[in-house]
């Protein structure tokens, strides 16, 4: 199966190997259980150095159930020079599970496989849940579910706007103490170049937290300062660490309160966040929008977010 590779912001469709397993041209493995994922599928064994992880802040999905695990190589460390922007060691691996209505849908892969390159593919899941197939046109509705899994063009749609194409494995994401991997245990095992002085809190309420904690994870994957979608919308909502002294030190309020839309991206609103009003916010309006051009997130989503659009709401009515 030929994968999407990513390579200085560029995608093709004739990736490199991903190790792991055999594939028919050269690209990724045809199957899940050769990817490096499990040491047996059918059973749901982790393979040797795999480990599970989850973000503080989840992407929406419609409501599905997800699962993410990272290989790291061992020995190799991430560079976070940039704290905000990981460069992760080549060989760095990361599936997310997708569970929609109790079935076990997809997991998909993405595997660094050279300094400028990322292999991605989408497995669907047999029916008997012994394995998993490469689907690079993607499926819709897949498995008897309302769920799409991405084609490879889709996954470039998202993760070509970071600069090593990862979005939940990052300091902010990882500042809890949950199971799994965090940044605590990165930074005690040693695999960061630099460590922070701690785990990062959010600034504000529980309230101003999770709205920008819903920001962070759903619309700082393409407006961050790192995207070039910055050139054509200058709202930056990808948090940086450096910046959270405060809600309004922020780039999601510096860049949104009161900010004038963009004359290329109409919208009904009055200013990208109005103060107290979230009905008359560009925010509020694209969130709530679902099957058309100006629904945010683009891509990944068929129902509105209504938890995260009701913190989104209530930290503009508290602004």
């Amino acid at each position: 199966v030929q994968s999407l590779t990513f390579s200085g912001g560029a995608f093709g469709g004739s990736g490199g190997s991903a190790g792991s397993g055999g594939s028919s041209d050269g690209g990724v493995p045809d199957k899940l259980s050769q990817t490096g994922l499990y040491s047996d599928a059918a059973k749901g064994t982790l393979a040797a150095g795999v480990q599970e992880y989850r973000p503080k802040y989840e992407l929406w999905t419609d409501g599905a159930v997800k699962k993410r695990w990272v290989y790291l190589p061992s020995g190799a460390k991430i560079d976070t020079t940039d704290m905000n922007f990981w460069v992760y060691p080549v060989g760095t691996k990361l599936w997310k599970e997708f569970v929609r209505d109790g079935v076990r849908v997809e997991t998909r892969l993405m595997h660094k496989t050279s300094a400028t390159v990322w292999d991605m593919m989408a497995y669907q899941w047999n029916t008997a849940q012994t394995d998993a197939v490469a689907v690079p046109a993607g499926v819709k509705d897949a498995s008897g579910t309302n769920h799409d899994i991405p084609s490879e063009g889709d996954c470039g749609v998202c993760h070509s706007k970071m600069p090593d194409r990862a979005a939940s494995f990052s300091a902010i994401q990882l500042s809890h103490s949950d199971a799994g991997v965090t940044l605590a245990k990165l930074m005690a095992g040693g695999q960061l170049t630099q460590n922070p002085a701690g785990s990062f809190t959010l600034p504000g309420s529980t309230q101003d937290q999770a709205a920008l904690g819903t920001l962070h994870a759903n619309c700082g994957i393409c407006h961050n300062e790192k995207s070039f979608v910055l050139a054509m919308v200058d709202m930056q909502l990808w948090l940086r660490v450096e910046n959270l002294g405060s809600v309004k030190t922020t780039d999601s309020y510096l860049t949104t309160a009161n900010k004038a839309l963009t004359s290329s991206n109409p919208s009904t609103g009055q200013s990208r966040v109005v103060p107290g009003d979230p009905t008359k916010s560009d925010l509020h309006i694209r969130m709530n929008e679902r099957g058309t051009i100006t629904q945010m997130p683009p891509l990944g989503t068929e129902a509105v977010d209504t938890a995260g659009l009701a913190a989104v709401d209530a930290w503009i009515q508290g602004l």
